[in-house]
């Protein structure tokens, strides 16, 4: 995720992405057709337009808000770890409705009518296991490419993309939002709108797949001697604990692990950290950090409530992020946020 952009400003972008990615991929096909080409030239023109489309729009709009463009990337960044569960509604929401927006603008376009098909459903088995090895495919190129080469992943991605063109038959790019855009057409090779939920079923359960098969795949980069301990200190009851335990669920555990002391331990033991964290408004500990501490200012809640905790985890999850990607500490890391080299030794 971006910190730079709110997440209205985030979602818009996600809807611009898939908008014009549906704009291309029809735009290409209408102009196949006007221009009486062969099937095998009519693919090549799908092919190209998405692959080139999808690395532009990637390249330039990856900063603003990780470019997903895809429902099935944005659910397995959030098995990850990375898409924060409650933004996943609203990034698919807007993903679907950017990509009925360009299916229209691309309607307009080409002076073709926008209906819903009529002729009956035909999704089959075949058809099934395509969807899901296509998502299936293309989850293990961004995984990869997050993990070790991340300079590449526009570029991997756009190739792959470019490539199912020639693989299957359902032209939807293993995206979930593309199959919706696709059920809302005239076209003989239209998407059935009964067929939809079937083949957004199986590109779900093909990112499902790729997340579990990376999950037993990933092994650390780089290993420090030993692994370090974050030790959070808090004068409120219950905050740092929960602290300690929400930095867990996210952290490397062969790399680092958290603990809550109160009060602070007196001699610190190598490899360790200390996070203070004291109440918006409030004195800070005297003792000044040691080189390589930090000090967080939370809101002013009450942890032993339900509401109350689950408000400071909110405002947890965000710094906590922050720290474990900045020392490469991330147990997961989000689609479109670099990997870093390695973890870095803080002294």
């Amino acid at each position: 995720m971006t910190a730079g952009l709110n997440r209205p400003r985030r979602l818009a972008v996600e809807a611009l992405g898939c908008g014009l990615l549906v704009v291309a991929l029809e735009g290409a096909h209408h102009g196949a057709e006007h221009l009486g080409v062969s099937a095998t030239d009519g693919r090549l023109f799908m092919s190209l337009a998405a692959g080139a489309v999808l690395a532009c729009l990637t390249l330039v709009l990856q900063p603003l808000s990780g470019a997903h463009f895809n429902p099935a990337l944005t659910f397995a960044d959030a098995l990850e770890d990375g898409t924060p569960w409650r933004d996943v509604p609203r990034y698919v929401l807007a993903q679907l409705l950017g990509g009925l927006a360009g299916r229209l603008v691309a309607h307009l376009m080409c002076g073709e009518p926008l209906l819903i098909a009529t002729r009956a459903p035909a999704a089959s088995s075949a058809q099934f296991l395509s969807e899901l090895v296509t998502t299936f495919g293309l989850l293990v190129v961004v995984r990869g490419c997050v993990r070790t080469r991340p300079a590449a992943l526009p570029l991997a991605v756009a190739g792959y993309v470019a490539a199912s063109v020639w693989f299957t038959d359902s032209r939807s790019l293993a995206n979930p939002a593309l199959i919706l855009s696709r059920a809302v057409s005239s076209h003989a090779s239209a998407v059935h709108p009964m067929d939809v939920e079937s083949f957004v079923a199986a590109q779900l359960l093909g990112a499902a797949l790729a997340v579990c098969l990376f999950r037993w795949l990933q092994v650390p980069d780089v290993r420090p001697a030993r692994p370090w301990t974050v030790v959070f200190h808090c004068a409120q009851e219950g905050v740092a604990e929960l602290a300690a335990a929400l930095f867990n669920s996210l952290a490397s555990p062969d790399r680092v692990q958290a603990i809550a002391s109160h009060p602070p331990a007196g001699e610190r033991a190598p490899h360790t950290l200390v996070v203070r964290l004291a109440p918006a408004g409030a004195a800070w500990l005297d003792e000044l950090p040691s080189p390589g501490d930090e000090s967080w200012s939370l809101p002013v809640h009450e942890a032993t409530t339900r509401e109350g905790e689950r408000q400071l985890r909110a405002a947890l999850r965000k710094p906590i992020q922050r720290f474990l990607h900045d020392r490469g500490w991330l147990r997961l890391r989000a689609v479109g946020v670099a990997a870093p080299e390695g973890p870095r030794e803080t002294t």
